[in-house]
């Protein structure tokens, strides 16, 4: 696990100044809408073609949605060392345990699992063609945040980056698990070292 990391004031506050400029919305006002137009279409088209399968499949993955929305600000608020007032997204440390030492962008994976699952239920054609659109969108957005996390936490996300995937959780479980066989083999090494 990565060592305690604070990310002094100053920094945080010089961060939060540098305004985005209007290119940095442009893929907001692509998935936002598409999203928010999903989940109005699911009600006029729910199961459409009637593949029952395909609709109970997208459930599942509508309470996969629900469950995994609500880990990443359970571990922002419980790890984060969030200023008193502020919001959770505030952090000012690197937040690398919960849901985040399995995967680095939890929101946006919740995002896509939205998309797929209002899809797999409504099973309309426009549905289909959104999420086709929305899904690589709200992806490449992960590399913009991941270089403003850079920018934030410098060397120290870079190494978390190495050690726990962009939105792969079959990877993220997996790479979590041997991580901790890892530690556990050194603990077991120095208990036995003579």
């Amino acid at each position: 696990m990565l060592e305690k990391i604070i990310v002094p004031k100053t920094n945080t506050d010089e961060l939060l100044k540098n305004k985005p400029s209007w290119k940095d919305f442009i893929p907001s006002m692509i998935y936002w809408p598409g999203i928010i137009t999903q989940i109005i279409l699911v009600f006029f088209y729910y199961n459409f073609y009637h593949f029952d399968i395909f609709s109970w499949i997208g459930w599942c993955f509508m309470v996969f949605f629900m469950v995994l929305s609500g880990l990443p600000k359970y571990a922002f608020k419980k790890y984060g060392e969030i200023e008193k007032g502020k919001s959770f997204i505030h952090t000012t440390r690197l937040v690398d345990k919960g849901i985040y030492s399995i995967i680095r962008h939890p929101y946006w994976l919740c995002w896509i699992l939205l998309s797929i699952s209002l899809t797999l239920i409504s099973q309309y054609m426009i549905m289909i063609i959104i999420t086709i659109v929305v899904l690589p969108i709200i992806y490449l957005e992960t590399y913009s945040m991941d270089n403003g996390l850079i920018e934030k936490f410098g060397e120290d996300y870079k190494l978390y980056k190495k050690k726990v995937p962009r939105m792969n959780l079959i990877l993220g479980i997996i790479m979590y698990i041997l991580r901790k066989k890892k530690i556990l083999v050194k603990q077991s090494i120095k208990e036995n070292d003579f």
